[in-house]
């Protein structure tokens, strides 16, 4: 068996196996436990001191003290950097504006697909449904260990093409911001922000923006965006106060890999994955043992030279796996686990896909790397996590809709419909349901 430091081939053999693979690669419990605890904490406070609770957390936790009079990142900050940007790096500032119109031409797509319905009834009424914008949405934009401006695009786009009326953005301050920028933020993201027209920018990070965006003055319909555990946790109890998109945590990658692929793409695609997070989890499924141990010998060796090695060794040591398993068993691997993204890297991906309905996103054949999903391709990057793709769909429009149910009835329909309601009323012991009925049937 090859093995490097951190990571080691297994084999998956027997499909009574998969469930024990799937709740390895579940967080731990008690870190669970206390994440519940730490985001409680601060939701309390957020639920009964609201802004002033924001501002003392924010301190606490990441050591910048905001003023309450001036948190909102003014519009001459968000101009500023997006024509220092347009000056200095003008083809960063154009990657950007490519990235801006891919993503919003797929919503644009969605939001087409989108139509409101109309039945019509047989004496002249009808009954359908129609598509309403949210009036508010938050968005939130990771910065712990990276900033994020994608993430800002993947989240803005879609509500601004759902018709959101308010769409107020939140990202983590830093303390001493490696590059200057208002309230620490980073220059990038605030072009960004001026880009797309967001008019609201505020510097909260962690479980408290989220409180303040539920609890706090903007009182947001629907949360959206991805973060670490406490977000997602964070999000999970919010549930009731406001909607949430759903609970993106740290993030997943599956590489289902046979002989034809490329040791040191699939390598990359697998650090691409866990260099966000040391809870990120990447694993590789592959039937041939020759790719498992010459991609083991590649994230070794790519590791050791990465300026964000730490954070790689503790992602694949606590969360990283290489698999050998038959096709069979990597499918069944794939639906029970419903990874947050999957690459197919074999020949003839098409022939896996009615296989695979459990996944956030799936990147068919081997020049589909997930890291232009990331950026741009189109469809969203912001996914559901934690077995969640089960029974959820990435971030779009949709989620910044809901849909209302119309019903237009005619006279003669409430006639012709009044003697089955009546009865159906009356078994169930609802005597007014069957009077209101009658009474549109002119009996009293």
């Amino acid at each position: 068996m090859h093995r490097c430091y951190f990571i080691s081939i297994t084999d998956l053999t027997d499909r009574a196996d998969v469930p024990g693979w799937v709740a390895a690669l579940a967080r731990n419990g008690e870190t669970e436990e206390a994440t519940r605890k730490a985001v409680a904490a601060i939701l309390g406070d957020l639920r009964r001191d609201g802004l002033q609770a924001a501002l003392n957390w924010t301190q606490r936790l990441d050591g910048v003290a905001l003023d309450a009079a001036a948190l909102r990142v003014p519009a001459s900050a968000l101009a500023a950097a997006r024509t220092d940007l347009d000056r200095e790096q003008p083809d960063l500032m154009a990657a950007l504006r490519e990235m801006i119109a891919s993503v919003r031409r797929f919503a644009e797509g969605q939001r087409g697909c989108l139509r409101d319905l109309e039945l019509a009834l047989p004496a002249g009424g009808t009954v359908g449904e129609r598509w309403c914008p949210l009036q508010t949405a938050g968005v939130y934009i990771p910065g712990g260990r990276a900033f994020y401006p994608s993430t800002l695009a993947m989240t803005v786009i879609p509500a601004q093409v759902a018709g959101v009326a308010r769409i107020v953005g939140v990202t983590p301050p830093k303390a001493q911001p490696t590059l200057p920028g208002a309230w620490g933020i980073d220059p990038l993201v605030l072009a960004c922000a001026a880009e797309l027209g967001l008019t609201e920018l505020y510097p909260f990070g962690g479980a408290q923006a989220l409180g303040w965006l539920a609890y706090g003055e903007p009182a947001v319909d629907l949360i959206a965006g991805p973060g670490n555990r406490f977000v997602a946790e964070a999000k999970r109890q919010l549930i009731g106060i406001c909607g949430i998109d759903a609970l993106a945590g740290p993030t997943e990658l599956l590489v289902i890999a046979d002989g034809s692929a490329d040791p040191a793409r699939v390598a990359e695609d697998l650090l691409a994955q866990a260099e966000h997070d040391p809870d990120a989890a990447a694993v590789l499924v592959s039937a041939d043992r020759a790719l498992l141990e010459a991609v083991a010998r590649e994230l070794k060796t790519r590791t050791e030279a990465s300026p964000r090695r730490t954070i790689l060794e503790q992602s694949l040591a606590t969360h990283g796996r290489l698999v050998r398993a038959d096709r069979d068993l990597a499918l069944a691997l794939a639906q029970a686990w419903a990874p947050e993204h999957l690459e197919l890297c074999v020949e003839d991906p098409e022939s896996w896909l009615p296989g695979l309905t459990h996944a956030g996103a799936v990147f068919i054949g081997t020049a589909s790397a997930e890291a232009f999903g990331d950026y741009g391709a189109g469809p969203n990057h912001v996914l559901p996590t934690n077995r969640t793709a089960r029974y959820t769909s990435p971030l779009g429009v949709a989620t910044f809709l809901k849909r209302q149910s119309l019903i237009r009835l005619s006279p003669g329909d409430a006639a012709a419909m009044a003697p089955w309601v009546e009865r159906l009323a009356e078994a169930e012991g609802l005597p007014h349901h069957a009077r209101s009925a009658a009474l549109r049937a002119h009996r009293p």
